[in-house]
């Protein structure tokens, strides 16, 4: 993709939880990630940009608490919702 929309995004769901590490690899556009545990919040990393270049050395971004799903979501989605840690969460898959 070179986008995602404002109410777009890609949840990841993990059978346990645990310290799952992301990173940007093959990313085009800068994206929020946010860690989540038991339908609440325990993580986020606002406006993580893409690499600039192929070689560039990848960031790889881990949570602060054990995390059984992980939502990227297009940057500044976060701030612009007044995401916080702690905040609980209701997807619809």
């Amino acid at each position: 993709r070179k986008s995602l929309a404002d109410n777009e995004g890609m949840y990841f769901v993990f059978n346990k939880a645990d310290f799952y590490g992301f990173w940007m690899k093959n990313m085009k556009f800068p994206i929020d990630i946010i860690y989540i545990n038991n339908k609440h919040i325990v993580t986020i990393f606002q406006n993580v940009q893409n690499p600039k270049n192929p070689t560039e050395q990848l960031t790889v971004y881990t949570p602060t608490q054990a995390a059984d799903g992980v939502l990227e979501v297009k940057a500044g989605i976060a701030e612009k919702y007044h995401f916080q840690v702690g905040d609980s969460i209701l997807i619809n898959l």
